[in-house]
């Protein structure tokens, strides 16, 4: 073929790339996904995370009673979660299994994802392989289920797909329109990783398009950003403007910028966990750093724009381009994702780094032939470590499952043999958001509690959750609120330092009280003795709050670490 023209080369390449992306057959990708939902949902607990999950519950079920979120109750992530939720909950009734089975789908198309996007830049052992660790990090990661990380985790790795190919050929304004609307949904589940990933696809196009083209590089980058920003506007304007219709900018504000830029570094901040054989699994809250630099330097270093004769030949400039630009796209994610974890370092709130990063050491892997040998050694090692510490927190999650009798297979077990307990049969024959459709069992303390609120209370008055003490938070039970189907007293339903524990939101929030009258409260000791290395282990010293409670309830009944109070008349 003569060497006249590498563009038109570039493009049947990009074709037949796309094409082998394509060719993958429907019931293989049908077989991943549907092996992934089988597995998590045998390896699903039926407890609940009692924060993270229980945000997302009663943020549902306050949007489908109508409100809305940042103007009728404190939110710190996109409205996208619950909408979402809510509508499904219209749907098929509000029931935890509900929300357990979206999110099972979503990691199962996340799974299958990450197998259909590797193969096409790898074996297909080095496709599997990628696809067990990640199902590996969804099952020993409990605390992602409900969260709208998930979600984004998977919008992030679309987008970021659809983009790829302009590293090889002018991409079509379809494609990159397409692109921006899945941009746009993801800032709607997480606004800040969303607007992240448009700076980062911004970046990635400019940088390709440069090192492309040698003329018109500009007109190229705008034509092929206008209809990916345009993408992007239309998803996100349209909601804009009906919540700046029904509510004040304020509110948006307040949750979203002025709370966060003073108060959340000092209230959830933590130090670099340490490694020891108990928690093998906090390698991967370094393994990342080195996965990224290795990707970047050889993105970089290969010189992704070489011509032809550079390269070896007019067939493999495309070719090296193709993988490497790879490494540059999910480098530079991984990288904006790690560098937001930042102010709270732990494996969980890595989870948007940690699929991309395992993306990097599956290319990285492939090709690690072509690179020096201490660069191939050290990839060798990145990728055992990182099955290490997926293996890892996998086994923790099986041990605390075995140890709290609390996984599914468990329970289908015990009912088959007619050895359930009494006290979980009895919970289990009542209709709640927490049991219909399969019963999820939480803690025999919130059991109790829920029962009580449910036998004492209609479903039209409202309740209150909180702490025993309010002058020092660190987190609060929102899974009460979603079991017993009564709908927080306050806005500020949700607990974040910083916010509960002032004058300011206290004052709010005994106004609330004082108007809704919730004929019970629930004061929950659970997080009490949490300490962490932050300002949510010290007193504001505020106390108006409890002083209020103290002097309008009384207790009436206590389950464990659970009390309730009734409400003086």
């Amino acid at each position: 073929m003569s060497t006249k023209n590498p563009s038109l080369q570039d493009s049947i390449y990009s074709v037949d790339w796309q094409g082998k992306t394509l060719s993958k057959t429907f019931a293989e990708f049908a077989l991943v996904f549907g092996a992934t939902y089988l597995l998590l949902l045998f390896g699903m607990s039926r407890l609940s995370n009692v924060y993270d999950e229980g945000l997302a519950l009663t943020g549902a079920m306050r949007v489908a009673a109508g409100q809305i979120p940042h103007r009728d109750f404190y939110a710190n992530y996109g409205p996208g979660q619950f909408y979402v939720l809510a509508g499904l909950f219209k749907v098929f009734g509000e029931s935890l299994l509900v929300e357990r089975l979206f999110d099972l789908f979503i990691k199962a198309a996340l799974v299958t994802w990450v197998y259909g996007l590797t193969s096409a830049y790898c074996r297909r052992t080095v496709a599997v392989c990628t696809s067990v660790v990640t199902v590996l990090w969804l099952f020993g990661l409990p605390n992602l289920s409900g969260t709208a990380n998930v979600p984004a985790s998977l919008l992030n790795l679309i987008s970021s797909t659809l983009i790829l190919p302009v590293f090889l050929s002018r991409v079509s304004a379809r494609r990159m329109f397409a692109a921006g609307l899945v941009v746009g949904a993801a800032t709607l589940f997480r606004y800040d990783t969303g607007l992240a990933l448009v700076g980062i696809h911004a970046c990635v196009v400019i940088i390709a398009i440069c090192l492309k083209s040698a003329s018109s590089k500009w007109r190229d980058i705008a034509s092929a950003l206008w209809p990916y920003l345009l993408g992007v506007a239309l998803t996100i304007v349209v909601p804009a403007l009906y919540y700046l219709s029904v509510a004040p900018f304020h509110d948006f504000a307040f949750d979203m910028i002025i709370y966060p830029s003073r108060y959340y570094h000092r209230g959830r901040n933590l130090p670099f966990p340490g490694i020891d054989l108990k928690g093998l699994e906090n390698l991967e809250v370094y393994l990342p750093v080195a996965a990224i630099g290795i990707s970047l330097y050889i993105a970089f270093a290969g010189r992704l724009g070489a011509r032809a004769k550079d390269t070896g030949g007019l067939r493999s400039m495309p070719e090296e381009r193709k993988w490497r630009g790879f490494l540059l796209m999910f480098g530079l994610l991984a990288l904006v994702m790690y560098l937001k974890a930042y102010v709270r370092m732990s494996v969980y709130q890595l989870n948007l780094c940690i699929i991309p990063s395992l993306l990097l050491l599956a290319v990285l892997f492939e090709h690690r032939l072509r690179f020096p040998r201490p660069l191939r050694i050290s990839v060798l090692c990145l990728v055992g470590l990182s099955v290490v510490a997926a293996t890892w927190s996998a086994l923790h999650q099986v041990r605390f499952l075995q140890v709290r009798h609390s996984s599914v297979p468990e329970a289908m077990l015990a009912s088959a043999r007619g050895t359930v307990p009494e006290a979980e049969s009895t919970w289990c024959k009542l209709r709640n958001a927490l049991t219909i459709g399969f019963c999820f069992l939480p803690e025999i303390d919130r059991v109790q509690t829920i029962e009580f609120i449910d036998s004492h209370t209609s479903p039209d008055q409202k309740l209150y959750v909180g702490p025993t003490r309010h002058d020092k938070i660190f987190a609060n039970d929102n899974l009460i609120y979603f079991g017993s189907q009564r709908l927080p007293a306050t806005k500020w339903s949700h607990f974040d330092p910083g916010l509960q524990n002032t004058y300011e939101i206290q004052t709010e929030m005994v106004h609330e009280l004082e108007a809704n009258a919730p004929p019970y409260i629930v004061l929950n000791s659970e997080f009490d003795q949490v300490r962490e290395a932050n300002d949510s282990a010290n007193s504001t010293g505020v106390t108006l709050l409890d002083d209020y409670i103290r002097n309008k309830y009384r207790p009436v009944q206590t389950f464990g670490m659970m009390s309730v109070w009734q409400r003086v008349s």
